[in-house]
């Protein structure tokens, strides 16, 4: 989609999907968790159509139960796999690095509907926590995207006023809550969802390839003292 750049001082960026591949150890950890409870695996596509919600919801949606003590017990489980776990495969997607040095001097942020724990693993481990001002996971705040909840306490935190703030994803839990926090919006192809449903929430902007952001802002000079 083709639009003039905007003008942002924060960028609010989604994790899975978005700025890390992390498909392969989710659904490694998934699968581990059904054949504990004597499931066949499913496969990799299968896995993605349930992950963004949080860990509570992927386990509902992969042992398709909702018994709580089951579900529990699948948490417990999925927490110490993924533990061990979630950095044998995961990567950064091709140009997140050059993405995240290029707009440095801007405001930057990271909201994941994933466990705290894992999202700082994960992006300690791969070397570009340092590039953020909040990392927010999904313990950190009572509400998880889709609420605008931690998008607003972002804002807050770091002084932005909505119109100068933008939220890049993979899901329609990120669009929606950038939508209801009154940010921008900017859906990316490249992750876990198809362009034709992302395209039906009507985000600002889309794009296919990481790099393209470099275009969709402004330069990286900093607008915020």
């Amino acid at each position: 989609m083709t639009v003039q750049p905007l003008s942002v001082d924060l960028l609010i960026f989604d994790l899975d999907g978005t700025l890390v591949d992390t498909r392969q150890d989710l659904a490694n950890s998934v699968n581990f968790v059904r054949k504990a409870f004597g499931f066949p695996a499913l496969n990799l596509a299968e896995v993605m159509l349930y992950v963004g919600d949080g860990v509570h919801k992927l386990m509902v949606r992969a042992l398709k139960s909702q018994e709580r003590r089951r579900i529990d017990e699948a948490i417990v489980i999925f927490r110490r796999h993924y533990r061990q776990h979630c950095l044998d495969f995961s990567t950064l997607y091709d140009g997140a690095l050059e993405v995240l040095d290029h707009f440095r001097a801007k405001k930057m942020a990271v909201i994941s509907n994933k466990p705290d724990e894992f999202t700082l693993t994960i992006l300690k481990g791969l070397r570009v926590d340092h590039y953020f001002k909040i990392i927010l996971g999904g313990d950190s705040q009572p509400e998880l995207k889709p609420s605008p909840a931690p998008i607003l306490y972002i804002l807050e935190e770091l002084g932005v006023p909505p119109e100068k703030a933008v939220i890049i994803g993979d899901g329609a839990t990120d669009i929606e809550s950038g939508k209801r926090a009154g940010i921008h919006t900017c859906a990316v192809t490249y992750g876990f969802r198809s362009r034709d449903p992302l395209a039906q929430l009507q985000p600002e902007l889309m794009i296919e390839h990481m790099r393209e952001l470099k275009s969709c802002f402004l330069g990286s000079e900093p607008t915020l003292p």
